[in-house]
């Protein structure tokens, strides 16, 4: 893991818990300057990156999967593969363009879906799970291992989205109404952890071999 990969990490959770502490009478305007501050850097980096134009079209062809999954199920609440498809190509791709991916995947689908305050928390939910799945890029994981993370990073997507409407719209927040807060959302962050688990059980190994054959073919992402 590089020492990119942990600051990025690190200053996104920052930003998270000063959401958190400074809570709903602020967090409009918080989420929005969090926007603004990870996309604004984090495409300074990527224009200052030796990004190939092939590398440029795995990363568009990626997102394009994962938005078109998302729009293609709208009609299906939870039912969503844009964490499947967005973990395989962390996987290939690493964690910084991992992270990208997850905030590109989020903003685009959200011109179909429809944009707001949320928008920034999915970025970031989105961007978490991709820089955390680009942490075992180039490395052999066991399928079981990655059927587990695939569970996981439906229910933390989920518990981020939690926070962004428990300190946005609960009033007062009490164990009691974070609690039903919570288990409100259970259900629905748990079809959506089943469905990208049983994704990655199925079909994962054979989507990162078809995606490990692009990039040794293209000879893709050699620093990730």
């Amino acid at each position: 893991m590089s020492k990119k990969s942990i600051t990025l990490l690190l200053a996104s959770i920052v930003i998270l818990a000063l959401l958190i502490i400074l809570g709903s009478d602020n967090y409009l305007l918080l989420s929005f300057i969090f926007l603004a501050l990870t996309l604004g850097v984090y495409f300074v980096k990527f224009e200052r990156s030796q990004k190939t134009s092939r590398e440029i079209v795995f990363i568009a062809i990626i997102c394009a999967l994962a938005v078109g999954g998302r729009v293609l199920f709208a009609a299906l609440p939870s039912v969503k593969p844009e964490l499947f498809i967005l973990i395989l190509g962390a996987i290939v791709s690493g964690p910084e363009t991992g992270f990208l991916m997850g905030t590109i995947i989020a903003l685009t689908s959200n011109m179909y879906f429809g944009q707001g305050a949320w928008t920034p928390w999915q970025m970031f939910a989105l961007g978490i799970i991709g820089l955390v799945s680009g942490m075992i890029a180039n490395k052999k994981i066991p399928t079981w291992i990655l059927t587990i993370w695939g569970f996981a990073s439906g229910f933390i997507m989920g518990w981020i989205m939690d926070i962004y409407y428990i300190i946005g719209f609960v009033n007062p927040i009490t164990l009691k109404s974070v609690g039903i807060s919570l288990a409100g959302s259970f259900y629905f962050d748990l079809i959506h952890a089943v469905f990208t688990a049983a994704l990655l059980l199925l079909v994962g190994k054979r989507w990162i071999k078809i995606f490990d054959n692009y990039k040794i073919k293209y000879n893709l992402f050699k620093r990730a």
